[in-house]
């Protein structure tokens, strides 16, 4: 038998640079998806047209926000941040679209959350929907720990917004995955010729709210996928959230517009890569007519 080739200082060198150099982008990237992206967090300002907007609502600025999954990873300590964050934009109105608290382990978040959370104000409000981890968590305690926060909850119901005499109708479903959404009560008594904004913690809801008058669906749930890699995308989206996984769309055959938030916490894995958390600055126009 030949004996086995040795391998040269040089040789030996070259390897132990590679592995090095390979275990340190791991370290790195690792660090940054767990120690900076997850609290690194985007404003992201979208302007989104609407043909029947009424005039008085041409150039008011929503906040959307979602998935803050208290007690996993993040804390009551870090909404102070996000209050400010939102503050310093002016919006006339807040809606948050679902998972305050991660699950039942996360309940001892939840009462020192609320002093934070009451300090979000708007001129128009603020709302907010329920999602599938405050069933999880334990939807009776999150439920009240919303309204005492001072969020006017919507399951299966619509509120007004009023504005010069103009009005905003705005619905919202309870959880499409563990509660009992309804968007026939949702959206009862909305004029068909009305402007309708829905809040749906799920986006793929979106296809069955097609079916309805509504021009624009405001959803979370997907995180964004939370990990995206490069030419492949998010490698891992929930139920009722493959379709719309973040941003903006359009569903086919109809004139309802999607807009998925990203979230601002994470779960089941601290992390985020190519992903950030976001809190959203939508900005409502009037569609141009063509004509």
């Amino acid at each position: 038998m030949n004996p086995e080739p040795r391998i040269t200082r040089r040789q030996f060198l070259k390897k132990s640079k590679k592995l090095l150099l390979g275990a340190a982008v791991i370290l790195a990237t690792g660090s940054y998806s767990t120690l900076i992206e997850p609290f690194w967090i985007e404003i992201k300002k979208v302007h989104i047209k609407i043909n029947n907007l009424p005039p008085a609502f041409d150039g008011f600025k929503i906040i959307h926000f979602s998935d803050i999954h208290l007690g996993f990873h993040f804390q009551p300590g870090h909404l102070p941040k996000i209050v400010n964050m939102i503050h310093r934009l002016e919006p006339d109105l807040i809606c948050f679209t679902g998972d305050l608290l991660d699950t039942i382990h996360s309940l001892d978040a939840l009462p020192n959350s609320i002093s934070s959370l009451q300090h979000l104000n708007a001129p128009f409000g603020k709302l907010a929907v329920l999602g599938n981890h405050d069933y999880m968590a334990g939807v009776d305690r999150v439920s009240q720990g919303l309204r005492q926060s001072g969020f006017q909850l919507l399951i299966n119901e619509n509120t007004v917004v009023s504005k010069k005499g103009d009005l905003l109708f705005i619905s919202g479903i309870d959880d499409s995955l563990f509660g009992y959404p309804s968007l026939e009560k949702a959206t009862a008594n909305v004029p068909d010729n009305a402007c309708h904004i829905l809040l749906s913690h799920e986006p793929d809801i979106a296809e069955i709210s097609s079916r309805y008058r509504i021009d624009l669906q405001l959803s979370g749930h997907t995180h964004g996928g939370q990990v995206r890699l490069p030419f492949v995308g998010p490698i891992l989206t929930p139920d009722l959230g493959k379709n719309y996984v973040s941003g903006l769309y359009r569903v086919k055959h109809s004139n309802l517009q999607v807009y998925t938030n990203r979230g601002i916490g994470t779960t089941h894995l601290p992390i985020r890569f190519l992903c950030r958390p976001e809190i959203t600055l939508i900005t409502l126009e009037k569609a141009k007519d063509r004509r």
